[in-house]
C-alpha cells in the first residue's frame, strides 16, 4: 500500500471516477485534482483529498503534486489536451513524481500519424513524457464500450435499428471497467509493463454483429442499416472533428485489433460485448419510460 496520495486528473469522469473508487476501495490514498470541487466532494465523499485548481494554473499544479509519488494522466478531448496534460506532466517531474500512467487515444488514432487530431495530441504528450526524468506508460484504450456501444445500444432499444458506415467493420470494443482495472494495475505495480499499452477487449465484432446480439436480447428484430460516412467539419471545435474522424477510421477496418495486454496484467479475461450489452439491456429494462 501507498503511503503517498495517488493524485488523479479527470477524476469525475466517466473513467475517473472508475479509477478513483479502484483505489480507494484498495485502501490507497487519492488526491484529486479538480475545477469543481463540489462535484468531486458529491462524488467521493470525504473518501479523497481534493486539490483545487485549473490545468494553467501552475502554482496549484504545484501544490497538487506535492508529496506525491504516481499520478494518473487523464483529461477530455479538447484543443487544449497537449497544453494541459504537458503542464501535469512538468509540474509532476519538478516536485520528483516517480510515475506517470497517462490515459492516451486509441492505437489506431496516433498511428500512422497525420489520420486524426486528437491522436496527434495524444501524440504529442506520449513525446514529452518520454523526455521527462519519469517512469511512464500510456495507455491506449480501443473502444470504449461506455462511450460508442452504449450509444448504439440506446438507439437500437428506442428505434428498433442499428446505423453505421460499414456494418462489417469490426471494433476492439473495451470496457471501461478494464481499462481502470489496468491503470490501477500500473499506479501500483512494482514497475510499469512498457511505454505504450493498446488495450482493447477479446474479440472483434462488428456493428451488423451487434445488431444479432441486441436482437437476441430484446427478443425482437434489430435491424442493421448502412449511412454515408460521417463528414469531417472543417470549421467544427475540436471535439466534433475528432469524432467524425474516428467514425472514418473505424469504418476503414482500423479498430478492428485486439491484444493480449488485459488477460496477461490482469489474469483475467477482458467483458466481452455480448455480456455489455446484456447489462445495458437489463439497465434500460429497468427504466419505466422504456417501451420494449
Amino acid at each position: 500500500m501507498s503511503a503517498t496520495p495517488i493524485l488523479v486528473t479527470g477524476a469525475t469522469g466517466k473513467l475517473g471516477r472508475l479509477i478513483v473508487e479502484r483505489l480507494v476501495a484498495l485502501g490507497q490514498p487519492v488526491r484529486v485534482f479538480t475545477r469543481r470541487p463540489e462535484t468531486a466532494r458529491a462524488l467521493f465523499g470525504e473518501t479523497v483529498q481534493i486539490a483545487t485548481g485549473d490545468f494553467g494554473d501552475r502554482a496549484a499544479l504545484d501544490a497538487a503534486v506535492r508529496g506525491v509519488e504516481r499520478l494518473l494522466l487523464l483529461s477530455p478531448i479538447s484543443a487544449r489536451l497537449v497544453m494541459d496534460q504537458t503542464a501535469v506532466a512538468d509540474a509532476a517531474a519538478a516536485g520528483n513524481v516517480a510515475r506517470i500512467v497517462k490515459i492516451s487515444g486509441s492505437d489506431w488514432t496516433i498511428e500512422p500519424a497525420g489520420n486524426s487530431i486528437s491522436g496527434a495530441a495524444h501524440a504529442a504528450v506520449e513525446r514529452h513524457l518520454q523526455s521527462l526524468p519519469v517512469e511512464t506508460v500510456s495507455l491506449r484504450p480501443n473502444a470504449w464500450m461506455q462511450v460508442s456501444l452504449a450509444n448504439t445500444i440506446m438507439h437500437a432499444v428506442t428505434s428498433g435499428q442499428v446505423a453505421t458506415a460499414n456494418l462489417d467493420a469490426g471494433i476492439g470494443y473495451i470496457d471501461a471497467r478494464d481499462i481502470a482495472d489496468i491503470a490501477v494495475h500500473q499506479l501500483l505495480a512494482d514497475r510499469v509493463r512498457g511505454r505504450t499499452l493498446s488495450l482493447t477487449g477479446p474479440d472483434v465484432v462488428s456493428l451488423r454483429q451487434v445488431a444479432s446480439l441486441l436482437t437476441t436480447a430484446l427478443k425482437r428484430p434489430i435491424a442493421a442499416l448502412e449511412k454515408p460516412p460521417q463528414t469531417v467539419p472543417k470549421d467544427g471545435d475540436f471535439e466534433h472533428r475528432a469524432v467524425a474522424q474516428f467514425s472514418r477510421l473505424i469504418a476503414a477496418g482500423r479498430a478492428a485489433t485486439t491484444t493480449d495486454i488485459v488477460p496477461t496484467l490482469l489474469g483475467r479475461p477482458p467483458r466481452t460485448v455480448e455480456a455489455f450489452i446484456l447489462e445495458q439491456v437489463a439497465t434500460a429494462a429497468a427504466v419505466p419510460e422504456y417501451q420494449p
